[in-house]
């Protein structure tokens, strides 16, 4: 029982935020991309742990004080190695594939990478230090990975349509900029004492800078494809011979929209076609996230029940396993439907 409770602890907040994300692209990826990209994420663990002990070895001489060993750890043992390895992933694996054919994907794809290392690290932690460390990692480090990985895809995404010229600038700084969030939320963990606090403080800038970019990139997506532009551009979307996915000529206008630099804010038509989400939307989907996380660990409760009854005691009796099961899943049902209506809206009025 304490088995599969702690089993599903640990996969749960990856499996809802890898949804959350799979579910908000307008052009859906190959459901098999997604998972093989998943599992190298989590298959990079092993080459992880031996080049992280290297690096930290390397670092021995900084451990004389708080920040020195914090940074050994924080930096050396654990961001840059993982996302050097995520990096890779992308760059290695995803940037090949013929599904990679707009910038969104790869926020998509990197997000996904992370999760699934996020996942595996969270299987060791929570095996060795039990549920109390699930629920803290639920709502910290599980978020903190996936929005890491949702910058650095961003940046991968530009970079895989961009100008040669350009294409390794936006290459390192996706890397460099996954390096420094990861190096300074771990940096300040290690360092204990109230400057743990401070950690809080870079996953809030993690969430809200991954989100940005998310929304900028979701934005140029419903630009660039012809079939959601109709409703929201005043002329048609023509794709010119030679024209890549970062670049739409519209009728009338000769001239080529050029590709939307990260952080810069995309034109006005796309950031009316994306409003923003409504207070009840944002509590639905938290209700739902949560609801659903609690039901993924009353089904592994079910299943011990069912499956694995304690000697101690008596077997559930068959109409007793149906009606378990039957009230198990209208709740899952309508957890998952509280969640599925919060990100389907409610949107705030679009002005102008």
């Amino acid at each position: 029982m304490s088995v599969l409770v702690l089993g599903g602890s640990a996969v749960v907040p990856s499996l809802l935020l890898l949804w959350y994300v799979y579910a908000r692209d307008k052009n859906p990826e190959p459901r098999g991309m997604l998972l093989k990209t998943f599992l190298l994420g989590a298959f990079i663990c092993v080459p992880v742990v031996p080049v992280a002990m290297l690096l930290q070895e390397m670092g021995q001489g900084m451990m004389g004080d708080m920040w020195g060993s914090a940074f050994a750890k924080g930096v050396l043992g654990a961001a840059l190695p993982e996302e050097f390895f995520k990096f890779l992933v992308l760059r290695a694996y995803v940037w090949r594939k013929h599904h990679f054919d707009e910038p969104l994907d790869g926020v998509v794809y990197g997000a996904t990478a992370s999760l699934g290392f996020a996942t595996l690290e969270n299987i060791l932690y929570v095996g060795q230090h039990g549920l109390e460390v699930a629920v803290l990692r639920a709502i910290t480090a599980v978020p903190s990975h996936a929005f890491i990985g949702v910058v650095m895809g961003a940046f991968v995404g530009r970079a895989r349509f961009a100008e040669p010229l350009a294409r390794a600038g936006l290459l390192w700084t996706g890397l460099g900029a996954a390096i420094l969030l990861h190096g300074a939320y771990d940096v300040f963990l290690f360092a204990g004492s109230g400057y743990a606090l401070l950690a809080v403080v870079v996953l809030v800038i993690q969430v809200r800078w991954g989100r940005r970019l998310y929304k900028e990139l979701q934005a140029e997506q419903v630009v660039m494809s012809p079939a959601m532009a109709g409703p929201v551009l005043a002329g048609s979307v023509v794709m010119a011979e030679g024209v890549g996915p970062s670049q739409v000529l519209l009728e009338g206008n000769p001239e080529p929209m050029a590709a939307l630099r990260v952080g810069e804010p995309p034109v006005s038509s796309a950031r009316r076609s994306q409003p923003e989400r409504t207070v009840w939307s944002w509590i639905k989907l938290l209700m739902g996230g949560v609801s659903l996380s609690f039901c993924g660990l009353w089904w592994l409760g079910v299943a011990a029940v069912i499956f694995f009854p304690d000697s101690s005691g008596d077997a559930l009796s068959t109409a007793g396993q149906v009606g378990l099961i039957f009230f198990s899943t209208l709740s899952t049902l309508l957890c998952g439907a509280i969640f599925r209506s919060g990100l389907r809206g409610p949107f705030a009025p679009v002005s102008g």
